[in-house]
């Protein structure tokens, strides 16, 4: 007999939307609508949902391009945490009912692991998107700089030795000295 898979709860409803929900006030609603969209697509084209569905066809979506373009935009947004515990908790609820999808998560759980564990190059471009997709205005000078341009402030980045290398400028109006000195010792503390 082949692997048995007749798991209980749907990935998508019952695991991953509800690790989602759970983090909610941890991540801009914008982001978790694109990770829950991404995995939408990924039932829609793999069909792995329980309703209807082969939920055995999960093992290929964590194999696929798509699962690994997901992993990306994770990564970009340092949120890898976030789709370990969707795969843990998905582990844990398919090991007895589907353990040929069960062991793809728990592998694919520490593929993640050992990822994040490795020192992660800073570079210009990661930099650039996840400022990006966070939807700041964003742009690159022509000496290779990323810069920041938002009402009051603007921010010019650099990527030195692997690290954030960062000028703020806040632009305002004062009526007093007191007035500005305060605001100096508020940004100090940044």
């Amino acid at each position: 007999m082949e692997n048995a898979c007749s798991p209980d709860k749907d990935f998508l409803r019952h695991i991953a939307n509800k690790v989602l929900s759970e983090n909610i006030n941890k991540i801009p609603a914008n982001i978790i609508d694109d990770i829950r969209k991404q995995l939408g697509r990924g039932e829609d084209k793999y069909k792995f949902t329980i309703f209807g569905g082969n939920p055995a066809r999960l093992a290929d979506y964590l194999d696929s391009e798509d699962w690994r373009d997901l992993v990306d935009l994770a990564k970009n947004l340092h949120l890898e945490w976030l789709l370990r515990e969707i795969l843990e908790r998905l582990e844990e609820e398919y090991r007895s009912t589907c353990p040929m999808v069960a062991e793809k998560a728990r592998a694919a759980a520490e593929r993640l692991a050992e990822a994040k564990e490795e020192e992660k190059k800073l570079d210009r471009d990661s930099v650039f998107r996840g400022l990006k997709y966070a939807g700041y205005k964003v742009e690159l000078t022509k000496e290779g700089a990323i810069e920041v341009e938002e009402p009051n402030i603007k921010v010019r980045i650099e990527i030195v030795n692997n690290k954030i290398h960062y000028t703020i400028c806040k632009e305002g109006t004062a009526s007093t000295i007191d007035a500005i000195m305060a605001r100096i010792e508020k940004i100090r503390e940044i």
